[in-house]
C-alpha cells in the first residue's frame, strides 16, 4: 500500500462542509455541564492538526531517539476523551510520531512502567493528572520527562512546580502558536509500517505489553469495517452522529474515531462524567455508539428492574411486547412492530437520545438474552464482533441477516481464521463441530509488542499466525462460538483443568453480581470465589427478609445474604451447564471494588488475578476452613 492510502485519513478534514470530532468549548471546563454541544467543521479541525503537528516539531517535544535497532519519535497523552486529545493525535498521525495514549485511571505504578519503557520526554494531560505526574517526577520515577502540555491553561503553581524540577511546561495554545509562528516547518507523513501508536493491554497477569499498531494496521481496519458495510449495508454516512465515550487509549473508541475521518460522520465527545453519560445522549442524540456489555447489562437490568417494580398490566404488556417481537423477529428477521414501537419500547429508546440506528456491541460476549432484548427495543439489528488489541479490530462480526445469538458472527475478507488443538483442555479440531485455540492471520495483525520479545513470541506462532488464548467452535454455518480461554487455566486437586475468566463471565451476569474472582489450585479440591455484589439487588433482598441494612459492610457479612448469592451462582451453572467442579462452593462478598487505584483491575475493567489473589490472601485462605 502506498503513502498516498494512508494520507486519506486525514485529507477528509480539507472539506468544509462536515462537521467535526469536537465539541463545545464548555467541555474543555470541567467545571461547566459541557451543553449545549458546539460544532467544528473539518476544516477547521484539519487547520488545528496542522497548527499542533508544526508546533510539536518547532518546540522538539518528540524528538527522535533510537532503542532496539529502531528511530522512534513518541508523544505521551493522558486525559479523558475531548478535542485537544484528538487534535494532537491526529497531528501525530500527521507527522509520523508515535503515540503512547494513558487509560485516564491509570495507577501510579502502571503510568510510570510506560513512561520508562518508551522513554517518553513529552506528556499531553489535563490539569487533573499534572500532580501525579510531577510527583513521579519528583521521586525521581520518571527520569526521561522533560515537557509536560496542559490541555487548559497552565496555573502559576504548576509552572513553579514544573519549572522547580528543571521540567518544561506548556499550554496546548502554546503549542498552537508555536505552530502558528513556524509555517515553515516541513511535516513528513508516515509510511505504511510506521507505528501509528502504541496500545498497552491489560497486564492482569503482570506488567502491561504494548501492542504496536501500524498505519498498514489502520487500512486493514477500514478495509473490515468497509466489509460490514458491503454485507450488511449498515453504512455510516455524513448526516451520522457518534458519541465518543469509550478511552481514546482502547482499539474500540480509536477505530470508531478513526473510521470517522473516512465517512465523515460527526464524532461528539461525551461531558467526561460516566454517571452523567446517558445525560449527554439527551443533548448530542447520537445515531451510532459502539457499546460495551458492561453496560449494555447494567441499562437492561435497570429496565428490568423498573418494569418489574411497576407490576400489574405494565409489566404484562411489556413482557408480552418483548416475547411477541422475539419470535417475530427470529422467524422472520423483522424488527420493526407499530404498536409496541411507539407504546412499549419508546422509553428504552430515549434513553440513548431517540436517533441511534446503529450499535455496535464489542470487547467481550454479550448475553444472548440482553442482546435479543436490544434488538428488539431498539427496533434494528445491533451488531456483535470479536477482535482483539492485537488484530486491530479485524476480527470477526455478526450478519444481520442471521437471526442467531450465541455467536459472534464470522471473518471478514481481511482474515483467515484457524483452529490450534488444546489437548489438555479435550479441544481438537476434528471435533464435530471443530473446537480449539482461535488463530488468526490479517492485515490487522500487529508485528509484536515493544521491547517483549518474549511475549511477541508467545503471541505470533511461527508460521506468522496471532494466537488468540480464545478457545471457539465453529458453527455449521460458519460462526464463531467463543468457549472457553486457553490461557490463565489451573487444575484442582482431582487433575481437571480449570477456565476461570469463563466463569467469571458466566457468573458476573448474575443481578447480584458487579465483579468476580474465581480461586482454586492444584491442592483444593473445590472452587471459591470472591464477588463485589450488586448494592442495590443486595439491600432489597435483604429488605424482603427483614434484615438490617444500616451497616452494609456487616450485611455482606450475613450467612443468609451468602446464601441468596451462592444460590443464584448455582442457577447460572445451571443455565450454563457447568460441571460440579465449575460451581462456587464457597463466596466472600466485599464492598471493596476491583478498579486501577488499587491496582485489582486493568484500565478495561479486566480482572488482575494474581493481585486480587495476593489482596485477598487471608478471605481466601478462610474460605477453605471447614
Amino acid at each position: 500500500m502506498g503513502n498516498t492510502q494512508i494520507e486519506r485519513q486525514y485529507a477528509v478534514f480539507r472539506t468544509d462542509k462536515q462537521p467535526l470530532p469536537g465539541h463545545s468549548p464548555e467541555l474543555v471546563n470541567p467545571n461547566k455541564e459541557g451543553r449545549p454541544y458546539e460544532w467544528k467543521t473539518f476544516r477547521e479541525v484539519y487547520d488545528l492538526m496542522d497548527l499542533a503537528a508544526r508546533g510539536i516539531a518547532s518546540l522538539n517535544l518528540s524528538p527522535e531517539i533510537e532503542t532496539e535497532g529502531t528511530t522512534w519519535k513518541f508523544l505521551g497523552i493522558h486525559s479523558r476523551n475531548r478535542e485537544e486529545w484528538t487534535v494532537m493525535n491526529l497531528a501525530c498521525l500527521r507527522s509520523a510520531i508515535t503515540i503512547v495514549p494513558f487509560f485516564d485511571s491509570l495507577g501510579k505504578d502502571a503510568l510510570s512502567f510506560v513512561i520508562n519503557q518508551a522513554e517518553l520526554q513529552t506528556m499531553c494531560i489535563e490539569s487533573k493528572n499534572f500532580e501525579n505526574l510531577i510527583n513521579l517526577q519528583q521521586d525521581g520515577k520518571i527520569p526521561s520527562l522533560k515537557s509536560i502540555v496542559i490541555f487548559e491553561g497552565v496555573t502559576i503553581t504548576q509552572r513553579q512546580r514544573a519549572e522547580s524540577q528543571g521540567i518544561r511546561i506548556l499550554s496546548f495554545q502554546d503549542v498552537l502558536h508555536a505552530g502558528e509562528i513556524h509555517k515553515e516547518v516541513v511535516l513528513n507523513g508516515p509510511l505504511p509500517d510506521s507505528i501509528y501508536m502504541f496500545i498497552y493491554t491489560s497486564g492482569t497477569t503482570g506488567d502491561p505489553k504494548a501492542a504496536m499498531i501500524s498505519h498498514k494496521n489502520l487500512i486493514g481496519m477500514m478495509h473490515h469495517m468497509d466489509y460490514n458495510n458491503q454485507m450488511n449495508g449498515a453504512t455510516l454516512t455524513e448526516t451520522d452522529v457518534c458519541m465518543s465515550y469509550l478511552p481514546l487509549a482502547h482499539s474500540f473508541e480509536q477505530g470508531t474515531m478513526l473510521v470517522s475521518l473516512n465517512r465523515g460522520y460527526s464524532h461528539g465527545f461525551y461531558s467526561g462524567d460516566p454517571l452523567k453519560l446517558f445525560e449527554d445522549m439527551q443533548e448530542l442524540k447520537p445515531t451510532y455508539i459502539a457499546a460495551v456489555p458492561r453496560i449494555l447489562t447494567r441499562v437492561y437490568q435497570k429496565i428490568m428492574d423498573g418494569v418489574n417494580a411497576k407490576g400489574g398490566v405494565a409489566k404484562w404488556l411489556f413482557e408480552k411486547a418483548v416475547s411477541d417481537k422475539i419470535a417475530t423477529y427470529q422467524s422472520s428477521g423483522h424488527l420493526t412492530h407499530k404498536f409496541y414501537d411507539k407504546v412499549v419500547f419508546k422509553k428504552v429508546k430515549d434513553i440513548f437520545g431517540g436517533n441511534l440506528r446503529i450499535m455496535l456491541s464489542g470487547s467481550a460476549s454479550l448475553d444472548a438474552k440482553v442482546l435479543l432484548f436490544f434488538r428488539v427495543a431498539l427496533g434494528f439489528y445491533v451488531f456483535e464482533g470479536y477482535a482483539q488489541t492485537e488484530t486491530t479490530l479485524c476480527g470477526t462480526i455478526t450478519s444481520m441477516h442471521d437471526y442467531t445469538t450465541g455467536n459472534v458472527g464470522t471473518c471478514s475478507s481481511v482474515n483467515k481464521l484457524r483452529l490450534k488443538d488444546v489437548p489438555e483442555m479435550n479441544y481438537y479440531h476434528t471435533d464435530s463441530p471443530p473446537r480449539g485455540e482461535l488463530q488468526i492471520k490479517g492485515a490487522g495483525n500487529i508485528i509484536g509488542y515493544f521491547k517483549n520479545e518474549e511475549k511477541t513470541k508467545e503471541l505470533i506462532s511461527e508460521d506468522g499466525w496471532l494466537c488468540s488464548g480464545d478457545v471457539v467452535v465453529i458453527l455449521p454455518n460458519g460462526n464463531v462460538q467463543i468457549i472457553d480461554r486457553a490461557k490463565n487455566i489451573f487444575k484442582l486437586s482431582q487433575g481437571e483443568y480449570i477456565a476461570p475468566e469463563k466463569l467469571q463471565n458466566i457468573y458476573a451476569q448474575s443481578v447480584f453480581i458487579q465483579q468476580i474472582y474465581v480461586h482454586g489450585d492444584l491442592k483444593r479440591e473445590y472452587l471459591v470465589a470472591v464477588v463485589v455484589p450488586d448494592p442495590d439487588s443486595i439491600k432489597r433482598t435483604a429488605t424482603s427478609k427483614g434484615i438490617a441494612t444500616d451497616d452494609y459492610n456487616q450485611l455482606l457479612n450475613n450467612s443468609d445474604i451468602k446464601k441468596v448469592v451462592l444460590d443464584e451462582m448455582n442457577k447460572m451453572a445451571t443455565n450454563f451447564s457447568l460441571t460440579g467442579l465449575e460451581r462456587i462452593k464457597k463466596v466472600h462478598l466485599t464492598s471493596t471494588t476491583f478498579n486501577t487505584e488499587n491496582d485489582l483491575a486493568t484500565p478495561t475493567m479486566k480482572v488482575k488475578r494474581f493481585n486480587v489473589k495476593k489482596y485477598f490472601e487471608k478471605e481466601l485462605e478462610e474460605l477453605y476452613i471447614d
